[in-house]
């Protein structure tokens, strides 16, 4: 099942499958890798400085397309670096 959520940005496939492999025992199983990227785009474009990974908000999902098996951790922090990247460079 693919997650339901709407994904303002997506992290780009190339990107996706060099995420690591891990079953998170808890911690960010079965939850979408494109959720946590945008949470983390978001904070990025915002510049902000204390950064939160809500894995309780990441859709649900057990499809490839959205990160099955990876880590959403760095799907956050791929999100965040490309978050700023865009803030500077609009601005």
């Amino acid at each position: 099942m693919p997650c339901n959520a709407v994904h303002a940005q997506r992290l780009d496939e190339d990107k996706l499958t060099t995420l690591k492999e891990h079953q998170m025992n808890g911690h960010g199983r079965h939850k979408c890798c494109q959720c946590a990227y945008n949470q983390g785009y978001e904070q990025g474009a915002q510049l902000r400085e204390n950064i939160s990974l809500n894995i309780n908000a990441l859709g649900d999902t057990q499809a490839g397309g959205d990160g099955r098996h990876k880590s959403v951790h760095q799907a956050f922090a791929l999100g965040y670096i490309d978050g700023i990247n865009h803030f500077i460079d609009n601005n």
